[in-house]
């Protein structure tokens, strides 16, 4: 399935499989995409703000790799199947839950 990259005023914030690019703009516009980038935050703010433009292009190679890389990271770690692979988004960006994460594996390096 193809992937797609939604963007917010030209930063690229999320890539996600869709079946076509007008599939993916309606995701954009009206599914649970849009629910998950108000809901995480990237420095204490929403990643998106439900205003700023949205916009919906093909993934580039890179964004592709970087899809692949987390859905094997998910996959690994339990979190998803194959069959969930449609369902499954990857952020291009570094949000604050990224950086709990981060903070959880050091302490328990510790």
């Amino acid at each position: 399935m193809p992937l797609f990259v939604i963007e917010i005023e030209g930063e690229p914030i999320l890539v996600f499989p869709e079946e076509t690019l007008a599939l993916a703009q309606e995701e954009a516009a009206t599914g649970n995409v849009t629910e998950a980038l108000q809901e995480f935050e990237r420095d204490g703010e929403p990643v998106w703000d439900g205003e700023a433009g949205l916009t919906v292009r093909e993934a580039t190679e890179a964004e592709a790799q970087h899809y692949e890389q987390g859905f094997a990271e998910a996959s690994a770690d339990g979190e998803i199947s194959e069959e969930d692979r449609d369902e499954f988004a990857v952020f291009l960006i570094e949000t604050d839950e990224d950086e709990d994460e981060d903070d959880d594996e050091e302490a328990d390096k510790e």
